[in-house]
């Protein structure tokens, strides 16, 4: 008989003991070894078919046991064992696929398996794509960074699940440009997976499906689907059906029917709004965008915004915050609990609602009603990584508080949980998730702190694979962070060990990984039979945004910059870039609008402000790393808070596609202020740009006491330059009074600069094309090996 055996990293002590007794043994070279199987007993596998032919060769009434990783008969040994007509007693084993799907929480049911072990990848890559989930069983030549190669431009996901069951084993999700140069352990099973399909229900962005019954319909939704940038999923056909699918699948759903039919389909599945998909109706014209559920916790009211700006009808949205331009408590991206509906009534009504926080985490911008010292509060807003009861809604409050809020008997609560709390965890290799997570509970518990609290698990980077983790932070919806022994052996931790530091190279895991973390540590080791745990809280850290405004029109702000603008509680900046966007600050925020020349006080009131744990959103116009605040506001200290630079479009991006394309090619960008940048080595910049026939971008080119720099400059390059090379210039790049002007170096004037221009100067190969009606145009040609090697003026 042959008795073929699966494992998954470990051998069970019924396969040991077999191999003991059999009179042969096949399997690799590192399992028989570690059996101690004599070398007249043993076949090591690497080809199959000398493997097979000792196997046929067996006396009548011997036994031998074939060692198979993973399932046996899952792509594996057994099917060729079979056809060769041997009799076989098969033990199976975890799948590695299975395993590999379990490791990110996802069922795999639903998925196509595809073997490229000794084959070429063509059927794998077929089947990535024409399904949003495949497993590829990899092999040598036929790896990660063959498949996404092969899948480049395809919007794919890749897991790779390394080495599985073995204590080195690692399981990574990569994109496709880390998966092109990943470095892999053999074995390793690598999951391919659509955008669409995320790795958790909300973990990497929300499920979004689209009902249609149309071809207006079809069509608003593949323009939804461009400004998503991913594919939602489609639900085409009859609209009951689809809409009750896409309730249970979807966390966002977009309906093209009416609003009074997709209200009556969905009435019967609503349940609770903390776990209803949010919906948006969308109307045969795409004029309108209507939040029907879930608008705040559903995401329905910002997905109500993206579409209406994709298809260029209007959001309707109905919420009073969002009418009144106040945050909603229920939209922070924090756990919460009790009253938010009274709470909220009460902020919307003016009432005193007093702010109670145990750390000085920063709050999104709210009004002046609601503060920390608010007398005779109707209502509360606590912030705390504390396990905070919140009263029973009948409990009473003082009179004041009663009378002055229509005498209502109830105290109003809101509990929010910010993500505060990192929990360091070390364990046996195969600790189950269960035994995890009550290690983790218990200690919360023990120590009154909040599960909702918990921002990531720290570890060693040798656990880094252990399944059990990875299910943890799934189920939790946090990140796995890990960090090497020797940074984690350099922690000054309190309860060191040198048992585990014979194990992982480190005298302690779980305290020592939330140290390395940044985070003061609240609770030392605690220990179960088979894993540790450690609590420590990250500071309460304010935040400064810098944020770059663009040229100054509202459709070439980012997405980016908006959202900081409105979570700011101060913005600052130079007066005509505050009138900007003054209609995207919320109400109730503080705002420091001051004059050119008072860079230095803008910069130190923005960092003081965020020291003393508010969200700062100071503003610059074009980009902020391009001559602008970025740089002084690193260069004054930012210890202590969090830094975000916002990016947004540069003066010479807006204007190189204002001239066409000038910037097409290596260019330059140089200040021609002297203010901050000594005259002689502006000059020796010119030069270098000069000589290597770089395109110049010159910004701040003349001002009212600045007339010489300019001519100065165009002299410089001029000695470099045809006379017929391109010269433009820009005034109010994007806004009403945009003016160009396009010369030539002979030609150009001067005294068409203003102190709000931006001058470009082409290089030897820049020239003038003309498009639809003559429009004047200039080009840098990129010299792509498919062109012509000149390009030719063209009338379109």
């Amino acid at each position: 008989m042959i008795h073929v055996h699966g494992y998954l990293g470990e051998i069970s002590p019924a396969t040991r003991s077999l191999a003991g007794r059999v009179a042969l043994v096949v399997g690799g070279r590192r399992h028989l070894d570690a059996l101690g199987v004599p070398d007249e007993r043993r076949v090591v596998l690497g080809a199959l078919s000398p493997a097979v032919e000792r196997l046929k060769a067996l006396p009548d009434g011997d036994d031998a046991l074939v060692l198979a990783s993973g399932d046996p008969g899952f792509h594996g040994i057994v099917r060729r064992l079979r056809e060769e007509g041997l009799d076989l007693a098969v033990t199976p084993a975890v799948s590695s696929v299975a395993a590999a799907f379990a490791a990110v929480a996802l069922p795999w049911d639903d998925a196509l398996v595809v073997s490229a072990h000794g084959r070429p990848i063509d059927d794998a890559v077929a089947a990535t794509r024409r399904h949003p989930k495949v497993a590829v069983l990899t092999g040598p030549g036929a790896g990660v960074r063959e498949l996404a190669a092969a899948l480049e431009g395809w919007s794919r996901r890749y897991v790779v699940a390394e080495r599985l069951g073995e204590p080195d084993q690692r399981v990574r999700e990569l994109s496709a440009e880390e998966a092109a140069v990943a470095e892999v352990a053999e074995p390793n099973v690598v999951l391919i997976l659509d955008d669409s399909v995320p790795a958790e229900r909300g973990a990497d962005g929300p499920v979004v499906g689209q009902v249609t019954n149309s071809e207006a319909a079809r069509r608003h939704a593949d323009a939804i689907d461009a400004a998503l940038g991913a594919a939602t999923r489609r639900y085409d056909g009859p609209a009951a059906e689809g809409l009750v699918r896409a309730w249970r699948e979807c966390d966002l759903i977009v309906s093209h029917l009416a609003l009074g039919a997709t209200a009556r389909i969905l009435a019967p599945l609503l349940a609770d709004k903390k776990s209803d998909p949010g919906v948006v109706v969308v109307d045969e014209a795409g004029r309108f965008a209507v939040p029907l559920v879930g608008g705040h916790v559903g995401g329905a009211n910002e997905l109500a915004r993206r579409i209406a700006d994709a298809t260029g009808g209007t959001p309707v949205l109905t919420t009073a915050t969002d009418a009144l331009n106040i945050p909603a408590l229920d939209t922070l991206g924090w756990a919460y609990r009790g009253d938010v509906a009274g709470v909220t009534r009460a902020i919307l009504d003016g009432r005193p609602v007093r702010v109670e926080k145990s750390q000085p985490w920063p709050l999104p911008p709210l009004p002046a009603n609601v503060s920390a010292d608010a007398e005779d509060p109707v209502a509360t807003i606590v912030v705390t990584d504390s396990r905070a009861e919140v009263p029973h809604p009948l409990a009473e409050v003082p009179r004041s508080g009663l009378e002055a809020y229509e005498s209502q008997p109830l105290r109003r609560t809101v509990v929010l949980h910010p993500r505060s709390l990192v929990v360091g965890m070390g364990c046996n290799r195969g600790t189950d998730v269960a035994h995890l997570r009550d290690l983790l509970e218990r200690t919360l518990a023990e120590h009154g702190l909040a599960l909702e609290s918990v921002a990531a698990i720290t570890t060693v980077d040798l656990k880094a694979g252990e399944i059990g983790l990875l299910q943890l932070v799934k189920q939790l919806g946090v990140k796995l962070i890990d960090y090497p022994a020797d940074e984690l052996a350099a922690q000054p931790v309190p309860t060191p060990s040198a048992m585990v530091e014979g194990h992982v190279g480190t005298p302690s895991v779980a305290e020592a990984s939330v140290l390395a973390h940044g985070a003061e540590l609240i609770v030392a080791k605690q220990r179960s039979t088979d894993a540790t745990c450690a609590v420590g809280r990250i500071p309460a850290r304010g935040r400064l945004s810098v944020v770059g405004l663009g040229p100054g029109v509202r459709d070439l702000l980012t997405p980016r910059a908006k959202q900081r603008l409105q979570q700011a509680t101060f913005v600052v900046g130079y007066g005509p870039y505050v009138k900007q966007i003054r209609d995207l600050i919320r109400p109730g925020v503080r705002v420091m609008a001051s004059k050119m020349g008072t860079e230095e006080a803008r910069t130190a009131a923005a960092i003081e402000a965020a020291r003393a744990g508010e969200n700062v959103a100071l503003v610059c116009g074009g980009d902020p790393a391009v001559y602008a605040m970025a740089s002084p506001v690193l260069e004054q200290g930012t210890d202590g808070i969090d830094v975000d630079i916002v990016p947004g479009v540069t003066a010479s991006l807006a204007v190189s596609a204002i001239l066409g394309a000038p910037l097409g090619h290596d260019h330059a960008t140089i200040s021609l202020s002297d203010l901050h940048t000594p005259w002689p080595n502006i000059e020796r910049r010119l030069q270098g740009a000069a000589v290597g026939d770089f395109v110049v971008a010159l910004y701040n080119p003349r001002s009212r006491t600045r007339t010489a720099h300019l001519p100065r400059a165009l002299e410089i390059l001029g000695a470099h330059r045809s006379p017929e090379t391109p010269v433009a210039v820009v005034q109010q790049a994007c806004r009403p009074r945009q003016k160009v002007i396009m010369s030539t170096l002979a030609e150009f004037q001067p005294e068409w600069v203003d102190m709000n221009s931006l001058v470009v100067v082409g290089s030897s190969t820049t020239r003038f094309v003309t498009s639809g009606g003559g429009r004047r145009l200039i080009v840098t040609p990129r010299d792509y090996q498919w062109m012509p090697d000149t390009v030719e003026e063209v009338d379109a």
